[in-house]
């Protein structure tokens, strides 16, 4: 089909000619419009449903430990080695799929949830190996770092708002806390396994110190925070 007044050739469709805008209609023509190149879209998303990946998820973490179990019951004649593939299992499902089967999943919940789940398989561990070494250092450790963890989270998520410098103040604190937690943990060893005590944890102390006063000196100095903001979009 072709304009009636400049003769341009028209695609099927169209109401009006693009080169000279001549209206166009063809009495003897039943022009339909063609079909649009995209679908049009009725405004609701479609969401996907977690709930059949965790089940294949959790089946695929079942398959391990049901194996195990078979396993170490044929060899044994009970639960002996397969114990360990349990607990390590079980860690993994909590860490990595145990927060998707809820629909509001908040960290604050979640990372006490995960450090809960280490610990009881340390306290497995330790009771299974006769060991006495959960209270006097898993526990404590463990405890110490889901707090520092914890505390940096929360920090990060509630106190923050529309000053991002206020991440400098808290990763600054959390470096320090890290610091005083490597003296914990060799202090814990000496005190538990009678070890000397060597005074390596100094020297991660110190690296952990020298950073978080680097952190702070960039938090309190704003003219170095935006030459590292211009220079290295930090």
């Amino acid at each position: 089909m072709y304009c009636v007044k400049c003769g341009v050739e028209l695609m099927k469709g169209v109401r009006t000619c693009p080169l000279c805008g001549t209206a166009v209609y063809h009495p003897d023509i039943d022009e339909t419009p063609e079909a649009p190149l995209y679908p049009r879209s009725d405004g609701r998303e479609e969401t996907v449903s977690p709930s059949g990946i965790l089940f294949v998820l959790t089946f695929l973490f079942l398959i391990p430990v049901i194996v195990c179990f078979l396993v170490d019951l044929r060899m044994n004649g009970r639960v002996d080695w397969s114990g360990y593939v349990y607990c390590g299992m079980g860690v993994l499902y909590a860490l990595l799929c145990l927060p998707f089967w809820f629909r509001r999943r908040s960290a604050v919940v979640f990372i006490p949830v995960s450090f809960a789940a280490i610990l009881l398989g340390a306290l497995y561990i330790c009771l299974k190996t006769g060991g006495r070494w959960f209270l006097s250092f898993a526990l404590p450790v463990g405890g110490t770092l889901m707090v520092i963890v914890e505390t940096a989270y929360v920090l990060c998520r509630y106190t923050v708002g529309r000053y991002p410098h206020r991440y400098l103040y808290i990763f600054s604190g959390v470096f320090f806390a890290l610091g005083g937690l490597c003296v914990l943990i060799e202090f814990l060893l000496c005190e538990t396994f009678g070890l000397t005590f060597r005074w390596w944890s100094l020297f991660p102390l110190a690296a952990l110190i020298l950073l978080g006063i680097l952190l702070l000196v960039i938090a309190i100095s704003r003219p170095l925070r935006q030459s590292l903001y211009k220079r290295l979009f930090l």
